[in-house]
């Protein structure tokens, strides 16, 4: 059956007794189909319906040669069709199916599909076999409105459409109408396909109720405006697992067993669940996968790879190792081996390696305590020990303040010296075995030098004690150098005199510490700007003439 112009998958089949004429019939029943139900609003077909009509055999070569009547001859019952609603009938050339009703004419004029006719077995034009033919019929009024006494619808031969065949049928009418509808007719048949032995038979009339009447539903249990005889029986529920779009009718039950987690990355997949529940968790199967990590997981499904860690068991896998780790799955390459390299935190030794047996770090180094490389923890080799020999300093040590005076100590071919001096500058010389001294004040110094030899051996500070004789600035100013303006505040000009091109000249502050020193060409202007103001000596230094100064005051 269709419902709105669609296929429905149920058919409802009727049956009717009949009255026979002949002993031996091979005629059964009338069945009808509803085929189609219109319920489209605004369709012009709206609650009709469309109901095939079929004869029933018991031989599938049974072969139906006529539909017909003779109430004058034969007294057989009228023949028509009784719609009182009315019958779908566009093709009003014939009353049975003929040339004019084409399937090849549907898609254009898709009303003929359901037209009201007599047929023998032939439900348009194109189908297999060959149209009927018929006698006694009118055309000029409607098939539903006609009665006939004496006419027939009938086939010549044997065609294929007006055998039985597997389904024991054959097609006789089709309605098209609105309302309840009956319909008489009498049959021959060639019982077995042999025309010689003929069946007729005037089955009683078939009355048909109609779905519909006046647009209502005959019968509509649940009130739901769809009969019952449409109805699909079904789930309705959307959310469940045998949800039927089709259906009109929830009362075939829902089942959810199909809901649970459908991702199949998840750790609770569920292989039989066809919707999914949103219960898909992706934790409880997550771990590491990788065989060579230190966390591997074997059970786990899902790689976690931000988690896998390489650390915990890592460490040295080399039993010959000092540091070797018996639970250890990775080789992290720290093994530490006998004769390896390393550093026994002693400046003083060489060659540190780890030794065999203890596994200590220890270097070669010279064990003499007289030595100043001495090592007591070292591997002994006394071709590493270091000697310095303590020396006196040479030089003035009643000297007078303000003037340069030489100091030495005896030299060893590479070896570095390092000087430090209190109440005095050592001006020149520093790193060698021979500096001058400038001192300032008066009272007590003092002149230490600490030698280091080419090995890196460091002696003892060596230390010379001085006492120092002031002297008045004035003891010592000459004309060899003029400075002006005095008191300055950003800039002074220093010119040399007698003769001098050159010179080093020594700022120092008023209690002759060293402030500054630079070199001095003829006439040389200095800034002083950044200088805190107070009084200040300068002091000129040549390669030949002791030194001599001046007093500025800076304002």
């Amino acid at each position: 059956m269709k419902h709105h112009l669609q296929a429905l998958p149920a058919l409802f089949l009727f049956s009717l007794t009949f009255i026979s004429f002949n002993l031996h019939a091979q005629f059964t029943e009338y069945t009808f189909e509803l085929d189609t139900v219109f319920t489209e609003e605004g369709n012009a077909l709206q609650f009709f319906g469309t109901y095939k009509v079929y004869a029933n055999f018991t031989n599938s070569e049974d072969i139906l040669s006529a539909l017909y009547s003779d109430v004058g001859a034969l007294g057989t019952p009228e023949m028509f069709i009784d719609a009182p609603c009315g019958c779908h009938d566009p093709v009003a050339t014939s009353m049975s199916m003929d040339a004019s009703n084409s399937s090849l004419f549907w898609p254009v004029f898709p009303e003929m599909e359901y037209d009201t006719y007599w047929t023998i077995g032939m439900t348009s034009a194109d189908d297999p076999g060959i149209l009927p033919s018929t006698v006694g019929m009118p055309t000029e009024i409607g098939i539903c409105s006609s009665v006939f006494d004496n006419g027939s619808v009938y086939m010549v031969g044997s065609p294929e459409n007006a055998v039985a065949g597997d389904d024991l049928k054959i097609l006789i009418a089709q309605v098209t109408t609105c309302g309840d509808w009956s319909l008489q007719t009498c049959l021959q048949s060639f019982v077995g396909g042999e025309q010689t032995n003929i069946n007729t038979v005037c089955p009683e009339l078939l009355e048909v109720s109609h779905l519909y009447n006046n647009g209502e539903c005959v019968n509509d249990s649940d009130n739901d405006g769809i009969c019952d005889e449409l109805e699909i029986i079904g789930c309705i529920d959307l959310s469940a697992c045998n949800f039927d779009p089709e259906a009109t009718d929830g009362s075939g039950g829902c089942d959810y067993s199909c809901y649970g987690c459908t991702d199949d990355l998840s750790c609770n997949f569920d292989s039989g669940a066809t919707l999914d529940d949103g219960s898909c968790e992706y934790l409880s199967c997550a771990g590491c996968m990788n065989p060579e990590a230190c966390n591997y997981d074997f059970e786990a499904t899902i790689n976690d790879e931000g988690s896998c860690e390489y650390l915990s068991c890592a460490g040295c896998m080399n039993p010959e190792a000092c540091n070797y780790d018996f639970e250890a799955t990775i080789n992290d390459s720290t093994c530490i081996l006998p004769g390896d390299s390393c550093d026994d935190g002693d400046e003083n030794t060489a060659n540190d390696a780890i030794q065999a047996g203890s596994c200590e770090c220890q270097g070669f180094g010279c064990n003499d305590s007289q030595a100043c490389n001495y090592s007591p923890n070292a591997l002994p080799d006394a071709s590493l020990c270091n000697y310095i020999t303590l020396f006196s300093i040479s030089g003035e040590v009643n000297p007078t303040a303000n003037i340069l005076f030489s100091y030495s100590y005896p030299s060893t071919s590479g070896s570095n010296y390092v000087w430090a001096s209190t109440s005095g500058d050592v001006t020149d010389g520093e790193g060698t075995s021979s500096v001058n001294v400038s001192w300032w004040g008066g009272g007590s110094g003092s002149l230490c030098v600490t030698e280091t030899n080419n090995g890196g051996c460091s002696g003892d500070q060596v230390c010379l004690a001085i006492d120092i004789t002031a002297v008045s600035i004035d003891e010592v100013e000459d004309g060899s150098f003029v400075v002006f303006p005095s008191p300055a505040s950003s800039n002074v000009t220093v010119v040399l005199q007698n003769g001098i091109q050159s010179a080093e000249l020594f700022v120092r502050d008023n209690s002759g510490r060293l402030i500054r020193r630079c070199s001095l060409q003829n006439e040389t202007t200095l800034d002083v700007s950044e200088l805190p103001r107070g009084a200040y000596i300068f002091q000129l230094n040549t390669q030949s003439e002791t030194p001599t100064y001046r007093r500025i005051i800076l304002n």
